[in-house]
């Protein structure tokens, strides 16, 4: 991604410490890429992530190859190393704002989790980022989360007059960009997991791909 594109598609971008990315990331990916027709989505790891400390994660080159390793095989899969090169800490109103420059034209959808909409309002100029993408909130909890709540639970105070009801699990910004609530199928794989598992000298099979299971064994990751 060294050079401008034009691009008329719909890209998604699916931003994470991916500390490591495992099959749970790679199925939410697959399922959001389907339901939104996604030409393609960018797996990006972040470079060093505001709300964790330093040394809870992996270092970026590490995360950034097992990403690359990851996505192989999969042509509608990319990864992009704009925040690992960055450095510093990961701001998504940056990497957003480098998106859209890169990908002239192109029709963003930034995708994150439930739990990171839930801390939305603490993020680095979050009321700006409405106006650059899309959105797609995943959830693992299930239709069901997304039926009981109502608008107002679903957004913090300071957006809720930005946002209008468009129709079920959609919301339209006031700058034209869509917010989607999602339900995506929930597997019992957590990064937490992954790296407890290494710790212990276990089996990472069906946990991640056997690509970044032999990565992690070859540079003795996540253990002490």
């Amino acid at each position: 991604m060294a050079t401008v594109k034009s691009e008329t598609r719909k890209i998604g971008i699916f931003g994470g410490t991916f500390n490591p990315i495992h099959n749970g990331h790679l199925r939410v990916a697959e399922e959001v890429r389907q339901a939104f027709a996604l030409q393609k989505i960018y797996l990006v790891p972040s470079s060093r992530p505001p709300h964790k400390g330093e040394t809870e994660v992996a270092a970026a080159e590490h995360r950034l190859a097992m990403v690359r390793r990851a996505r192989r095989g999969n042509p509608f899969f990319g990864s992009s190393s704009y925040e690992c090169r960055k450095g510093g800490t990961s701001y998504s109103i940056e990497t957003l704002a480098y998106f859209r420059k890169r990908l002239v034209g192109a029709e963003i959808y930034f995708v994150i989790g439930w739990d990171a909409w839930c801390e939305i309002g603490t993020w680095h100029s979050f009321s700006k980022l409405f106006s650059l993408a899309n959105f797609i909130i995943i959830s693992r909890q299930g239709r069901r989360l997304l039926v009981e709540d109502s608008s107002e639970s679903l957004f913090p105070f300071a957006l809720q007059d930005e946002f209008c009801y468009e129709k079920e699990f959609c919301y339209r910004h006031t700058s034209g960009h869509s917010l989607h609530f999602m339900a995506v199928t929930r597997l019992d794989i957590s990064s937490t997991r992954v790296r407890s598992e290494t710790a212990a000298g276990r089996s990472l099979r069906y946990l991640v791909p056997d690509s970044v299971a032999n990565y992690i064994y070859r540079n003795k990751l996540y253990v002490s």
